[in-house]
């Protein structure tokens, strides 16, 4: 910087002064302290595995070495020890897998407000889960009973006669009620 010909320098209360100017680092400071006692709460925590680091490390190798007797006495029974599973783990396809993670968590944080919507509505109310299954069994049944008889009623006739079925007549009457209740919850 210059001043009436000669150079200058910025003295550090200068240089502070211009990277406050900058909005990015405003906003970002702004951040920081919105969060500042999330991030008292991390320093801490942090500071408290640093001091115990030795303790974790020599917890964690006993750890392992317990896992590994474990895993001996459990070869020695017959059940597949961790050499077994590490060949099973090599055939994993871990870019795939992680590619395939990455978009189910995409997927997932699109989906979220329908899912939420979802689990707070009374579809997840056991009155309604235990309705939804018995509609569920009698779709498989009447799918099966349609395959076997796939000409089913024909004609105003074979319908009315259908309709004198006891069984008949409470699936629709079941049905109107839905109607009705679901015709309630529609706009005029």
């Amino acid at each position: 910087m210059s001043a009436n010909g000669q150079v200058t320098t910025l003295s550090p209360y200068d240089q502070l002064r211009e990277r406050l100017d900058d909005p990015a680092v405003a906003a970002a400071l702004n951040s920081l302290l919105d969060h500042a006692d999330l991030l008292a709460i991390l320093l801490t925590g942090l500071d408290g595995f640093v001091r115990r680091g030795d303790e974790i490390s020599e917890t964690l190798a006993s750890s392992v070495g317990e896992l590994r007797a474990g895993a001996r006495s459990a070869s020695i029974a017959g059940l597949p020890g961790f050499d077994g599973l590490a060949s099973g783990a090599g055939s994993v396809d871990l870019p795939a897998l992680a590619a395939s993670l990455s978009e189910l968590a995409s997927s997932l944080a699109t989906a979220a407000p329908a899912l939420t919507k979802i689990l707070r509505s009374p579809l997840v109310d056991p009155q309604a889960v235990d309705v939804l299954a018995e509609v569920g069994q009698a779709l498989v049944v009447g799918k099966a009973a349609a395959t076997a008889d796939p000409g089913g009623p024909k004609g105003l006739f074979g319908l009315w006669r259908v309709s004198k079925d006891k069984d008949v007549n409470r699936g629709l009457g079941f049905l109107v009620q839905v109607a009705r209740a679901f015709g309630r919850r529609l706009p005029q």
